[in-house]
């Protein structure tokens, strides 16, 4: 018989699915084909099921060897290999009828080197199909018959999925290309098919599902993941270097950057042990990887917003753990003690609200304690936290005097925020969530730039990162803001600009502010509500005379499960938004010095957080809609008209704009006429102080009347 395609399978324990394998391919409709099974050392009865199929039918034939892995079975099959066409199989899928004669027929017709085709998921546990789009990026091809690198030097490999059962080789081109899979106990097909598509001059498609793959099975490739968990980066430095070895990195650099990082997420994804996961995020950062320069590539670099996501996290997390194994001698050993100087106004007030957070706690204090500004002093509010932060707060506090603990009944974040504050001496105060991390330089940085130009307020920049990496998908990169603005300006300006271009963010972590500033405002957190920054920070930035921003990510948010921004929104959410809206437009009604641009500018963000709190209210079931009823009669009657009412009512709130309005006009009305009695008075004085003391007389004489 002459062999047109050789299939290539290694077997390893799939005893449970090698029957529906075998048989799926033995029914095709084209027949001129071998297959080649290599046992891989399997435990179960996978290789007496094979030497009986062997004996059925003359195609089959039967290798085996101890246990290798996938790469070096398939290296073997490829050196007895008799077809024209080499095509790799998983033992634990299923093909359908009509496999290999399109994939035979569109591999003549193009006389292509790969031959690419579609597959779909097949769900074990379920027995359900799974119709999915990355196993072929048919968008892109179109109408594209034949390609190569030149074609989409961007996406040239990602168009199909790194593994090699999507894909047909012709022999001849492997072998004259040299190319085999590695040695590894995972990962060990990327070098190979991705190397291959990097290379191949003509490549073709087919636009139809041929392979079943299998999911959700008790054991597979991925159980050796944990085991040997840094393949992944043996496989793509070895095509990094294959390809600049071939000088065609530069051609194909911004796809492979794109499948090496989507590959990163996607095996850290599937990790699940922590100890596993910290071994992988310091391996991203030694000289095998990092030489790659891949961590540091911008966001259009990324196949999608999730992985781009997930890595800026990973480089978070490095960074924690840096935190943390740094300065283990001092916290293990309280070898070193800071101590504070009592009589010396600290020169920044660092306040941090502690609840639940024991997991979190010690990387959070880390990042506070060792900043390089010494001259600080560190809040911790307890806030009836149930678990051991108290003692964790304890501990640091016997080795480091500048930290202050205060104890508190469970309030809140509000409330812990402004019993910090009312203790706090600093002439600056920064607030702290007690989950997150804080750069090393940031509050000299801050506090040095704040003194330099006199500054109200300091706003910059944060990065999100995930304690469980699968919540990268739900990271909205919402901290670290695209556009410029002025380094120094007004507060009102600058929330003039960040609004326009919708990067106004509220979260007190992400400003730096004078003390006094805040206290001659009158306004501090509200306490009982959720989106309590809302208030506070525009209250604060749109009465600040001078304020700087920074264009740095000083901060680094931790998105993990069960917090305040992951948690399902409930009435809390709605009433809170509320809440910011009444404080600021009553705050706002007492100014006398906002004029009619920032009238606007104001009165559309706050129409922004009154919608806010109207779309989530039309989101809630009725049990948590009907929380409203539970409000006192003045407020309950403002909430309906303004939240909870259906469709919109515009015309109240056209209303209280138009009574804003008024009341600015009014203002800056009334402000005009004292500044030209005061320019009159000026007037008045300077010509009283030029007239002689005998014209002085005879003018006060004529001027004014003497009782």
């Amino acid at each position: 018989m002459d062999v047109k395609i050789s299939i290539i399978i290694p077997v390893y324990n799939v005893e449970d699915y090698l029957k529906e394998c075998l048989d799926s391919l033995l029914r095709q409709t084209f027949t001129e084909f071998e297959i080649i099974c290599i046992d891989d050392g399997s435990s179960d009865n996978s290789l007496d099921i094979l030497k009986k199929y062997q004996l059925l039918d003359t195609r089959i034939t039967v290798l085996n060897q101890q246990h290798q892995f996938a790469g070096t079975a398939r290296n073997k099959g490829i050196s007895c290999a008799k077809g024209e066409y080499l095509l790799f199989l998983d033992a634990d899928d299923f093909f359908e009828k009509d496999m290999l004669e399109k994939i035979y027929e569109q591999g003549k017709k193009t006389q292509a080197q790969i031959i690419l085709f579609d597959a779909r998921k097949y769900h074990q546990l379920t027995k359900e199909y799974d119709e999915v789009t990355y196993y072929l990026r048919n968008e892109i091809l179109k109408d594209k018959e034949i390609f190569n690198r030149h074609d989409f030097p961007d996406d040239i490999l990602t168009l199909s999925n790194p593994a090699p059962w999507t894909k047909c080789f012709l022999k001849k081109f492997i072998l004259e290309e040299k190319l085999l899979f590695q040695n590894l106990a995972n990962t060990n097909d990327a070098y190979f098919t991705i190397s291959a598509m990097a290379i191949a001059d003509r490549i073709t498609w087919i636009d139809t599902k041929l392979v079943n793959y299998r999911i959700g099975l008790l054991q597979n490739t991925q159980s050796h993941k944990e085991k040997n968990p840094l393949c992944f980066i043996d496989a793509y430095r070895a095509i990094y270097d294959e390809l600049n070895k071939r000088g065609i990195y530069h051609e194909v650099e911004r796809s492979f950057v794109k499948v090496a990082l989507s590959s990163t997420v996607y095996c850290m994804n599937s990790i699940h042990d922590e100890k596993v996961k910290k071994e992988i995020i310091y391996a991203l950062q030694d000289n095998k990887f990092s030489d790659m320069n891949l961590l540091n590539y911008p966001e259009d670099f990324y196949l999608n917003k999730r992985d781009y996501n997930s890595v800026r996290g990973y480089n978070c997390i490095y960074k924690e753990y840096q935190i943390m194994e740094n300065n283990k001698q001092i916290c293990d050993e309280y070898e070193v003690t800071i101590k504070a100087d009592l009589h010396q106004q600290p020169f920044v007030s660092v306040i941090i609200p502690i609840y639940d957070v024991e997991k979190y706690l010690p990387a959070c204090l880390e990042s506070i304690v060792n900043q390089s500004l010494k001259n600080i002093e560190i809040i911790c509010v307890i806030d009836g936290s149930p678990d051991h932060c108290q003692k964790i707060v304890e501990s640091y506090a016997t080795y480091d005097d500048r930290i202050t603990m205060l104890v508190q009944r469970n309030m809140g974040l509000s409330a812990s925020r402004n019993h910090g504050f009312k203790e706090a001496k600093g002439e600056y105060v920064y607030f702290m969530d007690s989950d997150d991390i804080l750069d090393y330089n940031a509050l000299k940085e801050l506090y040095d730039f704040s003194m330099k130009e006199n500054l109200d307020s300091v706003y910059f920049d944060a990065s999100c990162f995930a304690d469980d990496f699968k919540l990268n998908e739900k990271i909205l990169d919402q901290y670290h803001r695209k556009f410029s603005y002025p380094k120094v300006c007004m507060g009102i300006e600058l929330f003039r600009k960040m609004n326009e271009n919708d990067e106004y963010r509220v979260s007190a972590c992400l400003q730096f502010n004078k003390r006094q500033h805040i206290l001659n405002q009158h306004v501090l957190f509200h306490e009982g509500v959720l989106h309590e920054d809302n208030a506070f920070t525009t209250i604060n930035l749109i009465t600040a005379k001078k304020v700087g921003y920074i264009h740095k990510d000083y901060f680094h948010r931790r998105y993990r499960e069960n917090s305040i921004m992951t948690k399902k929104e409930n009435f809390q959410n709605v009433y809170g938004y509320y809440i910011a809206f009444k404080d600021v437009y009553q705050f706002i009604q007492d100014l006398d010095w906002i004029y009619k641009s920032e009238n606007q500018i104001i009165f559309d963000w706050l129409l922004r957080i009154l919608t806010n709190a109207r779309d989530i209210f039309a989101r809630l079931d009725d049990a948590e809609k009907s929380s409203y009823l539970g409000l006192d009669f003045t407020e309950k009657n403002d909430f309906k008209i303004l939240v909870s009412t259906p469709g919109y009512v515009k015309s109240e709130l056209i209303f209280k704009q138009q009574r804003l309005q008024q009341t600015f006009d009014e203002k800056y009305e009334r402000g005009l006429i004292i500044k030209e009695l005061r320019t009159e008075n000026k007037q008045l004085k300077k010509s009283i102080n030029r007239l002689k003391p005998s014209t002085w007389i005879k003018y006060i004489k004529r001027h004014i009347r003497i009782k």
